[in-house]
């Protein structure tokens, strides 16, 4: 796909949710968990830090080898799927490397629960022992901004804290919300919409948890996590123009997937809707 004007683009890392699932099975759209890039003309984003961002921490050591480089590591929240990937990044360990955290503060703060991940009873190397400098940013206001880029962030719906971000770039908007339901309940509905619609409103690219099936999500109410339809159907009212399913179920095959994103297209929402897939770049 040719790049266009607006010098933005996302790749996909890591588009599993809970686990890694290698095998047969699993090959065409990835068995890594959540990791998303995206670049904002020379300004690097990325979005948690599952498995797959060990494969873009090798990108990224190949791209700037021996050079500085700096990049923004937002983590929606720190359940293991998203967070399992960071001790194998391999900026990690470049003195060159600058990385900057971004996140809430739940229980505890991020430094604190990325500093217990990397203990020696979980993993060799701590966090200090690390060569890249690294720094811990902790969200506090909306909007901010890292160079010409403007993020917004909210709270989503999903066990513990977690966090989507909107992300406002010369003239195109990007929205990664991973982990959030969709909630049909009566009594917070209303707030759930009005939430996640701010965040949606408008945007060219949404990647958005669509980890259940309507049948199983039925079975699975509470859990934190949507149906391709329920998102598809939010997405149409908040005027979102492509829609990405994403935080893929670990028992979710191949076929799957496919078969799920068929029958969400067969219901005609006015929007695109296509599955991540790892490696691949779209333009915005």
């Amino acid at each position: 796909m040719k790049k266009n004007k607006s010098n933005m683009y996302v790749r996909f890392w890591g588009v599993r949710g809970s686990i890694p699932t290698p095998g047969k099975d699993f090959v065409k759209y990835g068995g890594n968990t959540s990791c998303v890039e995206l670049r904002c003309g020379q300004t690097i984003l990325i979005f948690d830090a599952g498995t797959g961002i060990r494969m873009l921490g090798k990108a990224l050591s190949k791209e700037f080898s021996g050079k500085p480089v700096t990049v923004h590591l937002f983590i929606s929240h720190t359940h293991w799927d998203h967070i399992q990937g960071f001790p194998f990044f391999d900026l990690a360990y470049n003195k060159h490397a600058s990385i900057y955290f971004y996140g809430g503060h739940s229980v505890s703060t991020l430094e604190k629960l990325i500093l217990g991940q990397m203990e020696r009873e979980y993993f060799p190397v701590t966090l200090f022992e690390l060569s890249s400098n690294i720094h811990f940013v902790e969200l506090s206001h909306n909007p901010f901004t890292i160079n010409d880029i403007t993020i917004w962030y909210t709270h989503l719906f999903h066990p513990g804290l977690s966090l989507g971000f909107r992300v406002e770039y010369n003239n195109h908007v990007f929205v990664y919300a991973s982990d959030n339901e969709v909630l049909n309940d009566p009594e917070l509905g209303d707030y759930n919409l009005k939430n996640i619609g701010n965040l949606i409103q408008d945007a060219d690219i949404l990647v958005a948890d669509c980890q259940y099936t309507p049948q199983e999500y039925a079975t699975r109410i509470g859990w934190g996590h949507s149906s391709i339809e329920s998102v598809a159907g939010v997405a149409s009212r908040f005027n979102v123009k492509h829609l990405i399913t994403f935080h893929h179920d670990p028992n979710h095959t191949d076929r799957d997937i496919t078969r799920a994103i068929k029958k969400a297209r067969s219901l005609s929402f006015p929007i695109r809707i296509t599955a991540a897939k790892e490696g691949d770049i779209l333009y915005i």
